[in-house]
């Protein structure tokens, strides 16, 4: 083996690495992305430049980078602008170093499958000693009631994961030709994160989870496991509800409770276990809850007052405080928690142009692959990439910020796998 192919297997092994590094927090995956910046820098004049700089998904992002430099550049003080937006366009050179490496060696999806399937099993049956338990399998105990986060620890976040990586995983199964009885493996997969985000507590966790079936359902060689995987699935929900009150109440009651639209009587059943809400928040309507709902309503005034430009990237967590703004008994936090707020109060109608562009052109070519037949190929995990993008950038439930580290690197890593299928695909043509 000569110093080049072991230079491209350790940053092979640094890229299949990546997705557990996201458990241990931002350090490691921050350490590994720019290791493969270093590679994709130094074997620049290998690549085929023309195919990275005229593709029109990374012009476009360019431009979106651009663009949020200009607003950030304009509204936020310079240290603030340097220390956050400058090198957000690293995230697009993470993936064209995803998509470089593939290009390499196109067994990085077969290696990734297998990583996802051990990681995947591994991560749920963590969970479910805690949630049996109390305490996972390396010892680590839980952080707040009815929630479970197993190996991430303090961070609360072990159902985003699962549901955010989800597509990918099925789609990773579905291309990997060394899988073994792929349609079992795919149903046991979907009843297992169905299971382990339910354990979770992640209510937005749990509908990304149900939206991502829904597609899979549809998609037209999928259909015939709909059935069983829904059978299975609601089973395991009964099941899991019946035995553990406080979680039934945790993720299908709270949510309506928040939301003032049950009657005192029938929350005096859940009175053991339910949370106790001041009578001003449940005296109206909440969207979701009621921070929720004040969020919402203060970065709807942020954006009227803004309408363009918005007031810059990650600024809400300021503008929210201001007096003219702020809406309800908690109106502040560092960002809106809905991505569709967030974009209209910190960008602006021209950067609700390119989510909405963004989120047009992923339903579309959804809709043009769901009756497509396999073909056998590396292009088949186009419709689980287009899935993935859109669950990681839903726009109805609440979410987390969409500037932030760790949720920037889950929704840019399957970009690299899309510019390879799509390039891949054209040379089939």
């Amino acid at each position: 083996m000569n110093i080049t192919e072991k230079k491209n297997n350790f940053f092979t092994f640094l890229l299949i690495l990546f997705p557990i590094s996201l458990i241990s927090g931002p350090l490691l995956p921050e350490i590994i992305s720019f290791l493969l910046l270093i590679y994709f820098f130094i074997n620049f004049s290998t690549f085929e430049k023309k195919k990275f700089f005229k593709d029109k998904i990374i012009l476009f992002l360019f431009f979106y980078y651009i663009y949020l430099l200009v607003i950030s550049f304009l509204k936020i003080e310079l240290l603030e602008f340097l220390s956050d937006q400058f090198f957000y366009f690293r995230f697009i050179l993470f993936s064209l170093a995803v998509y470089s490496l593939i290009s390499i060696n196109k067994n990085i999806f077969n290696y990734l499958g297998y990583c996802f399937v051990v990681l995947f099993f591994l991560l749920i049956v963590d969970v479910i000693v805690q949630y049996s338990f109390g305490k996972n399998i390396i010892g680590i105990g839980t952080f707040a009631p009815n929630r479970y986060s197993g190996l991430f620890g303090d961070e609360l976040v072990l159902g985003g994961y699962l549901s955010r990586f989800f597509p990918l995983l099925i789609g990773l199964i579905y291309i990997n030709e060394h899988f073994k009885f792929k349609n079992i493996l795919i149903v046991f997969f979907c009843l297992l994160v169905v299971i382990g985000v339910f354990i979770s507590g992640e209510r937005t966790a749990l509908g990304l989870t149900f939206v991502t079936l829904f597609f899979l359902f549809i998609k037209k060689d999928m259909r015939k496991n709909a059935l069983i995987i829904v059978t299975l699935v609601l089973v395991s929900l009964i099941i899991l509800s019946y035995f553990n009150k406080s979680q039934r109440y945790r993720i299908f009651i709270e949510p309506f409770h928040q939301m003032s639209l049950l009657s005192e009587k029938f929350l005096n059943k859940y009175e053991d276990v339910s949370v106790e809400y001041s009578k001003e928040s449940l005296t109206k309507f909440n969207l979701f809850s009621s921070h929720h709902h004040d969020h919402y309503i203060t970065g709807i005034k942020i954006f009227k007052d803004n309408i363009l430009f918005g007031v810059g990237p990650e600024q809400f967590r300021i503008k929210c405080k201001l007096k003219k703004y702020a809406t309800g008994n908690d109106p502040c936090s560092t960002h809106p928690h809905n991505f569709l707020i967030q974009v209209l109060s910190e960008t602006g109608i021209v950067g609700l142009c390119f989510y909405l562009f963004v989120l047009i052109f992923l339903i579309k070519e959804i809709y043009k692959n769901i009756n497509l037949k396999k073909y056998g190929s590396i292009k088949d995990i186009e419709y689980f990439v287009y899935l993935s993008f859109l669950i990681n950038l839903w726009p109805f439930f609440p979410s987390g910020n969409l500037f932030n580290n760790w949720l920037s690197f889950i929704i840019y890593f399957p970009l690299g796998f899309y510019l390879y299928a799509k390039n891949y695909k054209d040379e089939r043509t």
